[in-house]
């Protein structure tokens, strides 16, 4: 689990900045102020948060969210909510995020009835890039979560296609496919595992969770500006 405490027992959790971002609306104490240029606008907007290497817990479901005809922009993807005791951890993974790529290639290898955790980290440059990528590592009973699907073993997963002229690689095709399998398989998955496990207190629990304190705040409920952009 996190080693803060908060004052709500739901977190909302962002992979952004190499960690994972708890962003809060005003600033507290120990948070950390950075400021962000959104590539859009080229503004500078000031950001007030905690990071965070690791999150754990067991999952409990997975929310698809659609933020179509609510926004100016749209937003849309997964979140996936764990649960450590008496604490919520809800892990956004929007639809083109790479945590969601990550996701979506490992979670066939999860076993949802065991607690698995998340880390996030700065990973290496790539040749010509001009900055690190994100590290995404799933972990379970101390070994890595290895990928289900792979291009040694697809197990049904169509191929990505390389454009003959430009040489790019298309994912949408394959990253579709593996969305949908993520909906009709691994959502079940985690409602059946989590429906045994629950005792009835906690069931009631998760039918009614608690809403989160001025100072932690889902970014998708108030209304959404840049929070997603690639900072």
């Amino acid at each position: 689990m996190l080693t803060k405490r908060t004052e709500s027992n739901t977190v909302y959790l962002q992979v952004k900045h190499f960690c994972l971002w708890r962003e809060i609306k005003s600033p507290a104490d120990g948070c950390e102020t950075i400021k962000v240029t959104n590539p859009k606008t080229g503004d500078v907007i000031v950001k007030h948060g905690y990071r965070f290497d690791t999150v754990s817990g067991r999952a409990v479901s997975l929310v698809k969210y659609d933020t179509e005809n609510k926004y100016p922009t749209r937003y849309f993807g997964f979140k996936l909510h764990l649960l450590d005791g008496a604490e919520r951890y809800v892990v956004d993974m929007p639809y083109q995020s790479q945590v969601l790529r990550r996701f979506l290639r490992c979670a066939r290898n999860i076993d949802w009835a065991k607690t698995f955790s998340l880390t996030v980290f700065k990973g290496r440059k790539r040749d010509g890039a001009n900055t690190e990528e994100t590290g995404i590592w799933f972990q379970q009973a101390g070994d890595t979560v290895k990928p289900y699907y792979t291009r040694e073993q697809p197990h049904g997963m169509p191929e990505a296609f390389q454009d003959a002229d430009t040489h790019e690689w298309d994912f949408r095709t394959q990253h579709r496919w593996l969305v949908d399998r993520l909906k009709s398989e691994t959502i079940p998955d985690i409602e059946l595992s989590a429906a045994k496990l629950a005792a009835p207190a906690e069931l009631a629990a998760e039918a009614e969770p608690a809403a989160p304190t001025p100072h932690d705040e889902d970014p998708y409920s108030q209304g959404i500006t840049d929070d997603d952009v690639p900072f």
